[in-house]
């Protein structure tokens, strides 16, 4: 198999350093804006496998001729990205895959728009190419557990998804994480652009519309993460989930409250519009990002201890629970996962980097467009086979577990 990943950055370098690895991929193509990242990329990886080049991933055109000869096209640039990458990728007459996607999906999706009459579904199943949507960690991971629970169903009601962060610093006293600086981990603008927008729930099989923030409920978390405020966020799954599972009437999608984001938000301080400051015109968001460092593409320089200690502190659970009927009775299944990324010191050992939570399944998806027959056109990771890419995943070494949990009766009593 011969592979194009488009974008060179975190995830991007982390996925191809996971393919190199793998016996059935024979070439990976890296190629980025600045060709110096695509090199820095391959040098650490260190693989004969890899080639490098530069790309415009808004020029179709471009991408395909980066993409000649390929197999699939990995998308790995702004979710914005998504049509002219996909254009491309179908010129070479390759297959496509990403992780994220956006507009003009998500709002074809809120009209009723069905998979089969989305843009470029038609072009991609006719030239008997595979496109595969969201196939990260969520969405991605969410949607492969989210149908492996809902096959245990005869019915599915619900879809609920919640991810929860904590930090647990040595010595740290219990308030002492409001004094902590601020830092998503990826772009801080594109975050605070996330946290303040708008997002939809399904409720009574009809979208509904919720304010940032809104929806606030407490969520029990396993430790050590706990108990957090969530609320409804803008995220993949709550757009095409309706679409891909059959009478399902409520799906959402809760992220931890993120304090300091929340109380930006609140004082306007997310806001892209300009003010006049003395003699200036700012954007408010663009003041509070650049006191925000740039988020750090550490795919490969985290020493063992760096690691250890990531492992130690920095919690992530995401809670995935499908509730449904099972001959006559209701029955829910919850999966609970615990950080993918740990530990990270064996997980650099067998991939090259422990950033393997969006990429492993990412670099899953890929192999198993190569591998199997999938349905030409455009799919979700929720309509693969859920057993074969947990056994793919988990065949590359991957030292991961998680607790799947069933109880009688619905989500909601």
């Amino acid at each position: 198999m011969k592979v194009l990943i488009v974008g060179a950055g975190g995830q991007g370098g982390s996925c191809a350093s996971i393919l190199a690895r793998q016996d059935n991929v024979e070439e990976i193509r890296i190629a980025d804006l600045k060709k110096e990242t695509a090199n820095a990329v391959a040098d650490n990886i260190g693989s004969d496998k890899i080639k490098t080049d530069t790309v415009n991933a808004t020029d179709p055109d471009d991408v395909a001729r980066a993409a000649e000869g390929v197999d699939v096209v990995v998308d790995m640039v702004m979710p914005w990205m998504v049509p002219y990458v996909m254009e491309g990728a179908l010129k070479a007459k390759a297959n496509y895959i990403n992780t994220a996607f956006d507009a003009p999906f998500w709002d074809k999706f809120i009209e009723g728009v069905s998979i089969e009459n989305m843009p470029m579904y038609r072009e991609f199943k006719e030239a008997g190419l595979t496109a595969l949507f969201g196939c990260g960690f969520a969405p991605g991971w969410t949607n492969v557990l989210a149908r492996r629970l809902a096959n245990r169903l005869d019915k599915v009601n619900s879809i609920r998804m919640r991810i929860g962060k904590a930090t647990h610093l040595p010595g740290e006293h219990e308030y002492d994480w409001v004094l902590r600086p601020w830092n998503p981990g990826w772009s801080p603008k594109q975050a605070l652009i996330d946290c303040a927008s708008p997002t939809y729930a399904l409720e009574e099989g009809k979208y509904v519309k919720y304010p940032p923030f809104g929806g606030l409920e407490m969520w029990d978390f396993p430790e050590p993460v706990g108990r957090l405020p969530v609320t409804h966020h803008s995220h993949e799954e709550i757009y095409s989930m309706p679409a891909t599972f059959k009478d399902v009437k409520y799906v959402d999608f809760k992220y931890y409250m993120m304090y300091q984001p929340a109380i930006f938000y609140a004082m306007g301080l997310c806001s892209q519009e300009k003010v006049k400051v003395k003699d200036t015109e700012v954007a408010p968001i663009d003041v509070v990002t650049a006191m925000v460092p740039p988020p750090q593409n550490n795919i490969f320089g985290a020493t063992d201890k760096q690691l250890e200690y990531a492992d130690k502190t920095a919690f992530i659970e995401l809670v995935v629970e499908v509730s449904g009927e099972k001959d006559g009775k209701p029955f829910t299944w919850t999966a609970n996962c615990p950080k993918m990324n740990a530990p990270g010191p064996e997980l650099k050992k067998i991939y090259g980097t422990a950033l393997v939570y969006v990429s492993l399944p990412l670099a899953t998806g890929t192999m198993l467009i190569d591998e199997m027959d999938m349905p030409k056109g455009i799919i979700f990771a929720d309509q693969l086979d859920p057993e074969a890419f947990i056994s793919k995943m988990m065949g590359t070494g991957y030292p991961y577990k998680w607790k799947e949990i069933v109880r009688e009766g619905s989500a909601v009593e």
